[in-house]
């Protein structure tokens, strides 16, 4: 950009000049320079972009960010409304599955076998498995909280 800068000289007369520099500080550090010590510069200051190109920046960051949040809501509570998974298992892996379903529960240590048996359903209602029925003497109060 191009400054136009006034001063007076050693015998008190008025001169101009021009003067090629970023911004109207970069003018005067310019003229300092030359051993000129000018009284005014004359000229508009560039348009100070670097705050408009950080905001922008952070914009779009926080754009991106919320489509972001936008697209895993969506898909997160599309994978909630899916039905269950049909298991890719035999028949006869199924029944074997439940067999050992079946073992482990009563295998379970007394004070576990209700969360056991709770866990176990789970894993079978997951693979497509009809769940177990509660073991005869077990009930809920039985639950085994740490």
């Amino acid at each position: 950009m191009t400054y136009k800068y006034l001063y007076q000289d050693k015998e008190n007369r008025n001169c101009e000049g021009e003067i090629v520099a970023k911004n109207r500080n970069d003018a005067y550090l310019l003229l300092r320079k030359q051993g000129i010590r000018p009284y005014r510069v004359i000229g508009d200051d560039p348009l100070n972009w670097l705050p408009w190109a950080v905001a922008s920046g952070f914009a779009l960051l926080l754009a991106a960010v919320m489509v972001m949040g936008y697209l895993l809501a969506v898909r997160s509570n599309e994978a909630a409304q899916k039905p269950a998974v049909v298991s890719s298992m035999s028949e006869s892996e199924m029944e074997a599955f439940r067999k050992r379903a079946e073992e482990v529960v009563l295998r379970a240590p007394e004070a576990f076998r209700y969360n056991v048996w709770k866990g176990v359903n789970a894993r079978l209602v997951e693979r497509g498995i009809e769940p177990l029925q509660m073991p005869t003497g077990l009930s809920a109060d039985e639950e085994f909280s740490p």
